[in-house]
């Protein structure tokens, strides 16, 4: 990336105004301990931007597993608590949230039989996968494995077939579910794991029993922008942020059947504000270097 070039350019994010100007430190509502935009560990805005920081809804919810070695205020798991409130959750393993119908899960990991959202789409609608290339199906761009903070996730494919009826036919959909259109399509899950973790860390919790048999998804590969890479690791390993963001984005290409109108950007709201602080302070020490070293 050249120097100076923003990434997120072209995303439709809300004003940054409020995080500039916070320019001290205060304490979390919630532990009371020192913090400057928002509570990594309690998962909270601290009070001086209570209702300045945007929201984001998401047409599913996405369960976040941290591996309990994973350094909070490292990880970027806590953007997506913090700023899709009502449909992220963050379970430190070995905790393991419960599913009533793991055939509506998936998990985003480079498993054994994992799938591309797009291979997904197909398979619910019994079309052959894209590497079948059949002669009247469009060759869609090649996916791999994509990762987080230092891992993405995908699983095996031992499907439980387990069916749970709703209580009640008149409970009412998120809004971004009831804007059904003709190129619309049903989404064949309701839950998506994330594992939060290194990559060396992450088949500790994908390996775990209660995990088996989800079907594993991966994502197509996407350049990270994350300022802490993982040492050998390819630039396609994403921070678990960047990872929910281009899952639903390419969710939203696949089943959703309208234009992208930017309403999942806001999920790099603070990582963008956050890279670009990266890049100045980077910019500033090569500055003072080459003033000091002519």
């Amino acid at each position: 990336m050249a120097s100076g070039e923003d990434p997120f350019g072209c995303l439709k994010l809300s004003s940054q105004e409020c995080l500039i100007s916070q320019d001290r430190r205060t304490v979390c509502p919630k532990c009371q301990l020192s913090r400057k935009y928002f509570c990594y560990t309690c998962y909270v805005l601290v009070a001086e931007l209570e209702g300045k920081v945007p929201k984001v809804k998401l047409p599913f919810k996405v369960d976040i597993i941290k591996h309990p070695k994973e350094v909070d205020g490292k990880s970027t798991a806590a953007h997506a608590a913090i700023l899709a409130p009502d449909d992220v959750t963050i379970y430190t393993y070995p905790i393991i949230p419960e599913f009533s119908d793991p055939s509506k899960v998936v998990i985003v990991f480079p498993g054994l039989n994992a799938l591309s959202l797009e291979d997904l789409s197909k398979k619910q609608r019994g079309l052959p996968k894209s590497q079948d290339k059949p002669q009247n199906i469009k060759k869609p761009q090649a996916t791999s494995k994509e990762t987080k903070d230092g891992s993405t996730e995908n699983g095996r494919e031992e499907q439980q077939k387990e069916t749970v009826k709703k209580e009640s036919e008149d409970v009412q959909e998120p809004p971004l579910k009831r804007q059904r259109t003709e190129g619309q399509q049903s989404t064949p899950f309701e839950r998506v794991i994330f594992i939060d973790s290194t990559w060396n860390q992450t088949h500790r919790i994908f390996n775990d029993e209660r995990l088996k048999g989800l079907q594993c998804v991966i994502l197509k590969d996407h350049v990270t922008h994350f300022w802490r890479h993982q040492r050998n690791k390819p630039d396609t390993f994403l921070a678990t942020v960047e990872a929910i963001y281009y899952f639903l984005r390419e969710y939203h290409d696949i089943f959703e059947g309208v234009t992208y109108d930017g309403r999942f950007d806001n999920l790099l709201y603070f990582f963008s504000f956050m890279f670009q602080i990266v890049q100045k302070s980077k910019q500033e020490k090569g500055r003072l270097k080459e003033e000091k070293d002519p």
